[in-house]
């Protein structure tokens, strides 16, 4: 059998903005953090946790405590429901994606796994939020971090035990981001981008050599995910 493990914000999911503006705000509203900064290039790792523990340690010197934690989480997934609430379309799927997570899973040649660098309420939220077929598929969070690394390396290892797999024949690594290549290319996985514009060309320029804005074309897709070289 083979794995396809996939990010969920700009990857699966359109909520790139609304989750930077709701964890800007959540960092504001709990800790008094006004200037953020959102390169997350900056940060040891691209994921929640480790720029939390990041921040926090700047501000106070030293690590959160899980309640400190627990309290900018909340503020963070309330905040998206009230985002939500006023417009569902910062939450909508990449065109095609369900579709393809559908037919994936339909496929006994293929397992699905979800590897996000989002803490697992948030992601959970935007998940249901976009209606992915997500709901029975192992998965990994920033929890489980904070290297993206360890978070890829983990939603495997669940994969495996998920799908009684010692070993995958072949792991696809697809997502939207920098860090998301950088990623696959450590743990030596072959890496399909989904992106538009200036970040598709920064995926080309890091490497990537398939990039594309949606998975509208299944066909496409698939042959992608079987190319042995990618």
């Amino acid at each position: 059998m083979n794995l396809v493990v996939f990010d969920l914000d700009g990857t699966l999911a359109r909520t790139s903005a609304v989750d930077e503006l709701c964890f800007v705000q959540a960092f504001a509203d709990v800790l008094g953090v006004h200037n953020l900064s959102t390169n997350w290039l900056d940060y040891d790792h691209a994921t929640d946790s480790a720029v939390a523990r990041e921040v926090f340690s700047r501000k106070s010197g030293r690590d959160p405590e899980e309640w400190e934690t627990s309290r900018v989480i909340d503020r963070f997934v309330e905040l998206l429901n009230e985002h939500h609430s006023r417009d569902e379309n910062l939450f909508a799927e990449i065109p095609g994606a369900s579709a393809l997570l559908l037919r994936l899973q339909e496929d006994s040649g293929w397992g699905v796994a979800l590897a996000t660098g989002g803490w697992k309420r948030s992601a959970e939220f935007k998940i249901r939020s976009a209606g992915l077929a997500l709901a029975r598929i192992p998965a990994a969070f920033s929890e489980d971090g904070p290297s993206r690394e360890k978070i890829v390396r983990t939603a495997i290892a669940r994969a495996s035990a998920w799908y009684a797999e010692k070993e995958f024949e072949r792991i696809v690594s697809v997502g939207d981001a920098v860090w998301d290549i950088q990623t696959a290319r450590e743990l030596h996985l072959p890496f399909l981008g989904v992106a538009e514009g200036s970040r598709a060309m920064e995926l080309h320029n890091n490497g990537a050599r398939h990039v594309t804005g949606n998975f509208l074309d299944q066909s496409q897709w698939l042959r992608w995910l079987n190319e042995y070289d990618g």
